[in-house]
């Protein structure tokens, strides 16, 4: 009996110490863990600070503003003397000559060029003599290939760009849309679909570090033509539903030809243009250039006069060019209108349309202007002297508008 309880004792010490052991081994494996998933992490403190600061640079902006500086000519009309002047000694013509002394004027400075394109343009010939005595113009597709090396938007609300009916206007602007010029405006202004037109304009993107990208962003173009009658209802106010939520710069061909300033006339119609939403109004037709004023802290110049023409007085052979500088600082808003930007470059498109189903709102931008002197002498047009430039300023008053605009 004593054997027995001896070898139960030695049985219970072994099985404690087996125990002992087994709770030993457990307990480092434990320990091992903790230290695998508990102090690895602190162990690795470069580690985790460098993933941080990769985020953190992510986050950063990656544009500070967005600029974009155009340049809102006068007439151009590449027909009559325009083309005849064109014409080489062989009887071919130079296609590009009308535009051949616009580098005077800093291309280069400028983000888009704009004008008043007052003329059909169709493969066909018209005598020089009937475009003189029945004033029917037509300003050949070779003429337009040229143009779009220096012109980005045409401005078709005018009364010649109808010279050849409904079918020749339509022709016209399919010329402008094969060379890549967008067009806006009509010379029926009862034609509402065409009274805005949503265009992308060029802007440059400015980073933190200074360098800059290239952008497009829509801006809705709206135009009218009144020379031969006055606004009839919801014309004008077909503008405000554009006003209200995208950036509007408007055009109006109206007034009466050869007066330097402008009439009570033009004066009504383009303060209510201002009242229906637009940024500021560019007007034509009097072929001379006019006066200028602030309303309503908006800019409106009453003619522009003749960009490349063939009337030859020294009133028709100048012009003043408007000189537009945009800035608008980046945000998230912007972000969706420039994503938005490059669809906004067809006739009739969707853009708009677009806009208003993401529930885009109008950005907070700034806009500064200041006059060119154009000199249309010689027969080709270039920048003006520093007389005509002086000339052009008094003309336009910019030195009493310049201050209304606080610039």
């Amino acid at each position: 009996m004593k054997y027995v309880l001896g070898e139960e004792r030695k049985s219970n010490r072994r099985t404690v110490i087996i125990g002992a052991l087994a709770a030993v081994f457990v307990l480092m494996i434990a320990f091992i863990l903790w230290l695998t998933l508990v102090r690895a992490p602190a162990e690795k403190p470069k580690a985790a600070s460098v993933a941080l600061a990769a985020h953190q640079e992510k986050s950063e902006p990656e544009y500070t503003e967005v600029n974009g500086r155009y340049l809102m000519n006068g007439t151009i009309v590449t027909a009559r003397a325009v083309e005849k002047w064109s014409k080489r000694a062989d009887g071919s013509t130079d296609w590009a000559r009308p535009y051949s002394a616009l580098n005077t004027f800093q291309p280069e400075l400028y983000d888009d060029w704009i004008a008043d394109f007052e003329c059909p343009s169709l493969d066909i010939v018209i005598p020089y003599q009937i475009q003189v005595d029945l004033l029917q113009f037509n300003c050949r597709p070779e003429f337009v290939t040229e143009a779009a090396k220096h012109f980005s938007v045409f401005n078709l609300a005018n009364n010649h760009s109808g010279d050849k009916g409904r079918d020749g206007f339509e022709k016209t602007r399919a010329v402008l849309a094969t060379n890549n010029i967008q067009a806006h405006g009509h010379y029926d202004p009862s034609v509402k679909e065409d009274i805005c037109e949503v265009v992308g304009l060029q802007v440059r993107l400015k980073k933190p570090d200074g360098s800059e990208q290239k952008a497009t962003m829509p801006i809705a173009f709206c135009a009218w033509h009144y020379f031969g009658r006055t606004p009839r209802e919801g014309e004008i106010e077909h503008m405000t539903q554009y006003s209200k939520i995208m950036p509007v710069f408007a055009f109006v061909h109206m007034g009466q030809e050869y007066l330097t300033t402008a009439t009570p006339i033009q004066v009504d119609i383009a303060h209510r243009v201002i009242d229906a939403g637009a940024d500021f109004v560019i007007a034509n037709n009097p072929h001379w250039v006019q006066n200028s004023e602030v309303y309503k802290g908006k800019l409106i110049t009453y003619s522009t006069g003749n960009f490349i023409f063939d009337q030859i007085d020294a009133e028709g052979m100048r012009s003043v060019s408007i000189d537009v500088a945009m800035n608008m600082q980046y945000n998230q808003n912007i972000a969706k209108w420039l994503a938005l930007g490059e669809s906004c470059k067809k006739l009739h498109d969707e853009c708009f349309a677009q806009a208003l189903s993401q529930g885009l709102t109008r950005p907070d931008f700034k806009l500064s202007y200041s006059p060119v002197a154009g000199d249309n002498s010689g027969r080709l047009t270039k920048r003006g002297s520093a007389a005509l430039q002086k000339a052009i300023e008094e003309r336009t008053n910019w030195t009493a508008t310049s201050k209304e605009l606080g610039q």
